[in-house]
């Protein structure tokens, strides 16, 4: 992955007090958040570990985010529908580079395109199968809730629990 210029400007690792000059620098956060995951097939970042990852710490020039502003940049992409909470302390959330009604659209397309309108595949195999197709690296929470999206829709049902799924 290619990091944008700030990546390696100092400043960019503390939050600038100015309120354009932060709007600004979060929205190239939110931008680098959303690449880096998509190009890293990151789907889950925990606020325990995310100081370590080298998004957020560039040790060519020896500066971190602090957890402080990493959790501002993900409540930035909540607010954005890029980034769920799975708990309420807002320590662990769900990454989407791209929404779970548009993965379960994916999905839908290679169901049908294979000939498996009908079957039944299991979490495991579609999973497996994302491996080839643009789900990649997309986790089985988010595989889930886009299944749960397709079932709201009628183009499939999911079974009680969540293990497989018949598409009509």
């Amino acid at each position: 992955m290619e990091w944008p210029w700030q990546y390696s400007f100092p400043p960019f690792f503390s939050l600038q007090p100015h309120q354009a000059t932060r709007a600004k620098q979060i929205e190239a956060w939110r931008h680098l958040v959303l690449n880096y995951c998509q190009v890293n097939t990151v789907s889950v970042l925990d606020l325990a570990s995310a100081p370590e990852l080298p998004l957020f710490h560039n040790s060519s020039i020896s500066r971190r985010l602090p957890v402080e502003a990493i959790k501002e940049v993900l409540e930035d992409l909540a607010g954005r529908g890029n980034l769920e909470w799975v708990d309420k302390t807002k320590r662990r959330g769900l990454v989407y580079w791209r929404s779970p009604q548009q993965i379960g659209q994916e999905i839908y397309k290679w169901v049908s395109d294979s000939g498996q309108t009908g079957g039944v595949l299991t979490v495991l195999e579609i999973i497996e199968e994302g491996e080839k197709n643009s789900w990649k690296g997309v986790s089985e929470e988010i595989v889930i809730k886009a299944l749960n999206a397709l079932e709201c829709d009628k183009k499939c049902e999911v079974f009680e629990d969540n293990d497989g799924v018949k598409f009509f």
